[in-house]
């Protein structure tokens, strides 16, 4: 299979797939075939009727393809956003650091880090970068300039943001052989262990698709699933900093980073970050969940860097609340 990379939006790219192929589900192809994709954003694309197979239309991402099978996807074009929205949605993001190969950002709570669709309106980091920083336009996919990794919406903290293809491909291998050191702070509920290691799988939740879940490892088949769920090893380690009545501030270091993967261990320990409604319940304290990246350190070029970003306000409020409590130690 000879793999792709970027395709400028609004391109039209046909293949043939080749003799003796084994069939295969069509979203699963195409993310091998395109490795700088997401399996979603081809999924999202299928939905929308921009995948045809032998001149007919895909209708579902488990739609197969053959030996010879004529494919045919019409890439999304870029979004366009509307500038007095995208200046009035992105005042919090902050540039900590810059260097000529990359810089660190703050992204604060309540902001995407790009489109979940092509049919979002929603401001994201992603179009951020497309006003202020024209020169990374073209750095990476065009949906997402210069990012190669990603916090969820509520989710505050420190970002990488690569300024040029090299750097790009450098740090995206970092990642991927988890030579980047991250460090998130959590407000957590109850009391966990003073510290511990999760090692939990984490796939789509089979009941509830918009969620991630846990599985145990010893579970998993040879060809990566559980029953018919497909997951992938996670591992997460974390240390309490302070203990509150009800309540716990922590100090996260994930090896892996699985979707939503702080979250899902911590609610599978019995312990969900404060204010996560999705994997815990609303709080009365915070409007997001209390979960914050703070750090990361790696080494480019041969030279390693360390950067810190500062809790934001409303983390801050929300300890200071449960320091008005009386604290436990274990």
């Amino acid at each position: 299979m000879i793999k792709h990379g970027h395709i400028p939006p609004e391109s039209t790219f046909s293949f043939t797939v080749p003799e003796n192929s084994i069939p295969c589900r069509i979203d699963r192809y195409i993310t091998e075939l395109f490795p700088d994709y997401s399996r979603s954003y081809f999924q999202r694309i299928i939905d929308a009727g921009g995948i045809i197979i032998n001149g007919i239309q895909a209708k579902k991402p488990s739609t197969l393809v053959y030996s010879t099978n004529t494919v045919t996807i019409h890439f999304p074009p870029e979004r366009v956003v509307k500038t007095e929205n995208l200046i009035d949605k992105t005042l919090k993001v902050s540039i900590l650091a810059t260097t000529n190969h990359f810089m660190i950002i703050h992204k604060p709570a309540h902001l995407l880090v790009h489109a979940p669709s092509t049919t979002s309106t929603a401001i994201t980091l992603a179009d951020w970068i497309r006003h202020y920083h024209g020169d990374i336009r073209s750095v990476g996919l065009s949906a997402r300039p210069g990012i190669i990794h990603r916090l969820d919406k509520e989710t505050s903290g420190i970002m990488i943001i690569t300024r040029t293809d090299y750097a790009h491909n450098i740090i995206g291998c970092l990642f991927r052989n988890r030579k980047i050191n991250k460090t998130y702070k959590a407000i957590v509920a109850g009391h966990p262990e003073k510290e511990g290691t999760i090692t939990l799988a984490i796939g789509r939740d089979p009941i509830n698709r918009i969620k991630m879940a846990a599985f145990h490892e010893e579970n998993i088949s040879a060809d990566g699933t559980i029953g018919t769920t497909r997951v992938r090893h996670a591992k997460t380690d974390y240390k309490v900093l302070e203990y509150f009545d009800n309540a716990s501030l922590i100090e996260v270091k994930p090896t892996t980073g699985r979707t939503h993967q702080i979250r899902v261990h911590m609610a599978a320990l019995g312990h969900p970050i404060i204010g996560d409604q999705l994997y815990g319940k609303k709080s009365s304290l915070i409007d997001r969940q209390a979960l914050h990246a703070e750090s990361l350190s790696f080494t480019f070029e041969e030279t390693t860097y360390s950067f810190s970003n500062e809790i934001p306000d409303d983390f801050q409020q929300l300890l200071n609340s449960l320091r008005g409590c009386p604290t436990q130690t274990k």
